[in-house]
């Protein structure tokens, strides 16, 4: 069920962007640095921006996926040794205190 949502809403979002498209053919002018430019139609200037902050979005938050996966590896090899101190310390035989 969630998979059709996502779907539904993949193909809705892909059909609002072509019609934003369709809408905005204008040709715009972007001036970069060293005098290099690039004359082109606005929502491939406007597509492109938005690439590029996806993924420089995933490039800062790559390092805290990696120290959370370090952090995911030394809880659990910190669980298997509290297991197996249980475990050992439930097969020491009883002695009565008294």
């Amino acid at each position: 069920m969630k998979r059709i949502i996502y779907t539904i809403l993949a193909i809705f979002v892909l059909l609002i962007g072509i019609a934003f498209a369709v809408q905005n053919r204008q040709v715009v002018e972007l001036n970069y640095y060293f005098g290099l430019q690039w004359i082109g139609p606005l929502s491939l200037a406007l597509l492109t921006a938005l690439a590029l902050g996806v993924v420089a979005g995933y490039v800062a938050s790559l390092r805290m996926v990696v120290r959370m996966q370090r952090q995911l590896v030394r809880t659990r090899k910190e669980i298997r040794q509290i297991e197996q101190e249980v475990i050992n310390l439930r097969s020491l035989p009883i002695k009565d205190v008294i």
